[in-house]
């Protein structure tokens, strides 16, 4: 067995002239081998559909199994003595550790394994003629018990056992679809349910359909509630208490914790009821030829997000799959937003759309979770920043120069969390007068500050 010491992932910068569309260059050092340095990863458009490799003996890996249109592969260097199998399985080590083998489309895109045609099925079902939506509660999944079967059917004496496992079938399969293919029926389905049971809902989605979001059930959607920033998880929490609902035991003593933790709740996959319709696991490969050296981490440089590949679509669709909307379609929604929707989607906005809209984002909002801050979108729009409320941020990132340049601007009658978690010995050194940093405090984001630099501060606040 080989053995991969480390990879070194290499940004590529596009050339148009390159038949092939490189994509990223691993560099691999090994403890048993030479090093193989330049492998270049690419994508290619496939014109050979009836083949597994390329004329140059490249093993092609599609995209979507169901359409062979795009591949990936990679080219290793002409002195590399590695025999075509085991260039098949380094080239799988590589594309998977760079983005995603087997499936380089998103799990909201069609190779999601449902099949189930709403049109089709509706069209089966007999509705009563007083039916209304939330006369079958959100918590009632496809397979309904004889209690929660009695109360409908004596709260709604026109409704049939029938129709009731029926509807319930439909609107089970109805939310495990992408939220796109199923606008069209939400007359049929309460939003409450949507907002139960449907594991695709993005922030910006719900921010859209504010009005109809039913912060009692979305607080037990585990998938959704793991994606959402800190920032709509507040409004949650808020609007929890303001309806005087009963908070979710999950969370109830620690809301802090859960609107501020992105790690919460994210051991939760999508939501799936019918056991015969889960998905099988992925499947675990056993290398043949090659082993790790590295531990579980991920090498440096590896994402699971390839942007530029036709297929992704990563261009027209966001990683969950909706379609990005332009500035003429984006401009007609935030005519139509209320106050508290430009608000929360201040908090999530990318820098695009914050200078676009600068005039009207609610910068404190912004400023206070906002992750996709950097130095110089802050410097270029320093007029609207508000820095007690960035001081307070702890998704952002920022340079050093940027917090010395700035230190005065910020709020130092409490402690300022942007600061600490990007504590430098130095830093400490030319403010210990002015920063509000204790062991406990630099502890909490010692993560952020590095371990190096933590010794170091620590051995100063000791002193």
């Amino acid at each position: 067995m080989l053995k991969i010491k480390n990879i070194e992932f290499i940004k590529a910068v596009y050339d148009d002239s390159l038949s092939h569309n490189i994509f990223s260059i691993a560099n691999i050092e090994f403890s048993n081998y030479p090093p193989i340095n330049g492998a270049l990863l690419y994508w290619r458009k496939n014109y050979n559909t009836q083949t597994e490799f390329t004329p140059e003996g490249d093993y092609k890996f599609f995209y979507d199994m169901a359409n062979g249109k795009y591949f990936a592969s990679v080219k290793f260097p002409k002195n590399v003595k590695l025999t075509r199998d085991q260039k098949q399985e380094l080239a799988y080590i590589l594309l998977d550790e760079r983005g995603s083998i087997g499936s380089y489309s998103f799990k909201t895109h069609a190779n999601r394994k449902n099949n189930f045609n709403p049109k089709k099925y509706i069209n089966k079902i007999d509705f009563p003629e007083d039916f209304h939506v939330k006369s079958i509660p959100s918590y009632v999944g496809p397979i309904i018990d004889d209690k929660d079967l009695e109360q409908i059917l004596e709260s709604n004496p026109t409704y049939t056992k029938k129709f009731i496992e029926e509807y319930c079938y439909f609107r089970y399969q109805l939310v495990r679809l992408h939220p796109t293919d199923f606008e069209e029926y939400l007359q049929y389905v309460d939003f409450s349910y949507v907002c139960y049971a449907c594991d695709q809902l993005s922030e910006q989605y719900l921010i859209h359909n504010l009005d109809k979001v039913d912060v009692s059930t979305l607080q037990y959607n585990y998938p959704v509630l793991s994606r959402l920033s800190a920032s709509f998880k507040k409004y949650i929490v808020d609007e929890l208490k303001r309806q005087n609902v009963t908070i979710n035991s999950h969370f109830e003593h620690e809301t802090d914790t859960f609107i501020e933790d992105e790690t919460y709740f994210s051991e939760y996959g999508y939501i799936d009821l019918l056991d015969e319709d889960s998905e099988d696991e992925e499947e675990v490969l056993e290398f043949q030829f090659f082993e790790f050296d590295r531990g579980p981490y991920k090498w440096y440089g590896s994402e699971h997000l390839v942007k530029g590949i036709p297929s992704l679509a990563s261009q027209v669709y966001d990683d969950l799959g909706f379609k990005k909307l332009s500035n003429k379609e984006m401009d007609q929604l935030i005519k139509s937003y209320s106050p508290l929707q430009i608000s929360l989607l201040s908090a999530v906005f990318e820098p695009h759309w914050l200078h676009r809209y600068r005039e009207i984002i609610d910068w404190k909002a912004a400023c206070l979770y906002n992750p996709y801050l950097t130095d110089d979108f802050l410097i270029a729009l320093l007029k609207y920043v508000e820095f007690d409320a960035l001081g307070q941020n702890l998704w952002c990132e920022v340079s050093e120069e940027f917090i010395e340049t700035y230190m005065n601007r910020f709020n130092h009658s409490k402690p300022v969390p942007l600061i600490i978690r990007h504590l430098t010995e130095q830093l400490y050194l030319n403010h210990k007068d002015t920063l509000k940093v204790d062991s406990d405090l630099l502890y909490q984001y010692h993560q952020s500050v590095g371990d190096e630099e933590y010794e170091k501060i620590q051995s100063l606040l000791e002193e």
